[in-house]
C-alpha cells in the first residue's frame, strides 16, 4: 500500500484533530447529563448549565471550521477581486475584536500605512477577522500590528505580533489548532504568503499582499529594472509625506474637514480625534508619526500629552493650527516648540509646513 502523500497526511491530521476535540467536547455534555438526577425535575445548577452551554459552542465551533476548511480545500470559494483599502478593513476587523481585547486586557498596538490591494472584499475580511481572533487567543497583555508597504514593485506586508511573556501552562487547544490551519488556507486561496515563528515570549506572523496596487506611478514591466527603481525614488523624493502616518486632534468638525481637504492628495493615513482624552487613548494603541493640533486646546495637558509622546518617540513631529491667521511658523526642537499655522494658511501651506517638518526629523 502506498503510503499518503504529504497533503493527504495534512488533511488526515486535521481530520483527527476535528474528531478527538468533538468526542471529547460531547464527552464531557456526557457526563453533564449524567449527573443529572431523574428524580429530580428541578432545572440544573446555572454553574452546570453554563458548563454545558460551553461544551455546547465547543461542538458548534468545530463543525463551523470544518465547514469552512470543507470549502476552501475543495475550491468552492467564488471570488470577485476588485480594488479595496487594506488599510480600512483592518481598521474594521480590529474594531470588531476591541470589546474581546478589553475583555481579556490585552492591550492592541497598530501602526498602519495606507494599502490598496485587488483581492475579493469579503474573504479578505474573513482572514483578517480570524486572523485576529487567533493572534488574540495567542496573546497575553499585547497585540501588535504592523502594515507596511515593502520593496519594488511595492507589496503590503502585514506583521502580527502576539505577546505572551508567560510561560504556556498547556499547549494550544485543538480549536486554535484548527483555527490556524483555516487561516493557511484562507491565505492559500488568495495566493498571500504567510510565515509563522513561534518564540518563547511572543509568535510572530507576516502576511505579504502581492497584488497590491501601485499609488504612484505604474511601470511597464518589460522597462528595465534600474529605470523603474530611479524614476520609483524619484516619485519618493517628490512626495515624502506618502505612507506617514498623522493625528489631528480638533473639537471643531469644519476645522477636521479643512485639514482632511488640504492633505488629501498626499498620499498619508490620517486619523481625527475631537479631545484630548480621544488622542490618549488612541496613542496607547497607534503611535502616528506626528501630531497637529488646535490652539484652543493648548494648554498643560497637551503639554504632558506631547512630553509624554515624544518620550516615546523623540522624531516625533508637533504642528499647533491657530484659529485664524496666514502665518506659517516651522519648529524649533531645541526649544521644544512645535510648528505653527494659521487656518486661513491651511490649504496653500500645511502639506508643505509637514514636509519641511517630517523630512527633517528623519
Amino acid at each position: 500500500m502506498a503510503l499518503p502523500s504529504t497533503d493527504e497526511r495534512y488533511w488526515l491530521q486535521i481530520i483527527g484533530q476535528m474528531g478527538s476535540e468533538v468526542a471529547s467536547a460531547l464527552s464531557a455534555v456526557q457526563d453533564d447529563l449524567d449527573q443529572l438526577d431523574p428524580a429530580t425535575p428541578s432545572l440544573p445548577s446555572l454553574p452546570s448549565l453554563k458548563k454545558l452551554q460551553e461544551d455546547l459552542a465547543r461542538v458548534r465551533q468545530i463543525g463551523m471550521l470544518g465547514q469552512q476548511l470543507a470549502r476552501m480545500a475543495a475550491g468552492e470559494v467564488r471570488q470577485a477581486p476588485e480594488e479595496v483599502s487594506l488599510t480600512t478593513l483592518l481598521r474594521d476587523a480590529l474594531a470588531q475584536q476591541k470589546a474581546q481585547a478589553t475583555l481579556r486586557g490585552i492591550e492592541l498596538h497598530r501602526a498602519m500605512h495606507p494599502a490598496t490591494v485587488l483581492l475579493d472584499p469579503s474573504l479578505l475580511h474573513g482572514f483578517l477577522v480570524q486572523l485576529l481572533d487567533w493572534g488574540l487567543a495567542q496573546a497575553q497583555d499585547a497585540l501588535s500590528l504592523r502594515l507596511e508597504l515593502q520593496g519594488w514593485p511595492t507589496a503590503a506586508r502585514l506583521q502580527l505580533r502576539a505577546s505572551h511573556p508567560q510561560p504556556q501552562a498547556l499547549p494550544p487547544a485543538s480549536a486554535q489548532a484548527l483555527a490556524w490551519c483555516l487561516i493557511e488556507q484562507m491565505a492559500r486561496t488568495q495566493h498571500l504568503p504567510l510565515t509563522r515563528q513561534d518564540g518563547p515570549d511572543a509568535t510572530l506572523v507576516q502576511v505579504d499582499f502581492p497584488q497590491t496596487l501601485a499609488s504612484e506611478l505604474d511601470f511597464d514591466t518589460d522597462n528595465a529594472g534600474e529605470e523603474a527603481s530611479s524614476l520609483f525614488a524619484l516619485s519618493q523624493a517628490s512626495r515624502p509625506l506618502n505612507g506617514s502616518h498623522w493625528l489631528v486632534i480638533a473639537a471643531h468638525r469644519d476645522l477636521r474637514a479643512e485639514v482632511r481637504d488640504a492633505l488629501r492628495p498626499n498620499g498619508m493615513l490620517v486619523d481625527f480625534v475631537g479631545s484630548i482624552g480621544e488622542a490618549e487613548r488612541f496613542c496607547q494603541e497607534s503611535m502616528p508619526h506626528g501630531v497637529l493640533y488646535e490652539a484652543i486646546l493648548g494648554g498643560e495637558r497637551m503639554q504632558a500629552l506631547r512630553s509624554r509622546l515624544r518620550a516615546q518617540a523623540p522624531r516625533q513631529v508637533w504642528v499647533e493650527i491657530s484659529a485664524e491667521g496666514l502665518h506659517c511658523d516651522d519648529g524649533h526642537p531645541t526649544h521644544d516648540r512645535p510648528g505653527r499655522i494659521g487656518r486661513d494658511a491651511l490649504g496653500d501651506r500645511l502639506p508643505g509646513l509637514l514636509e519641511a517638518e517630517y523630512t527633517r526629523s528623519l
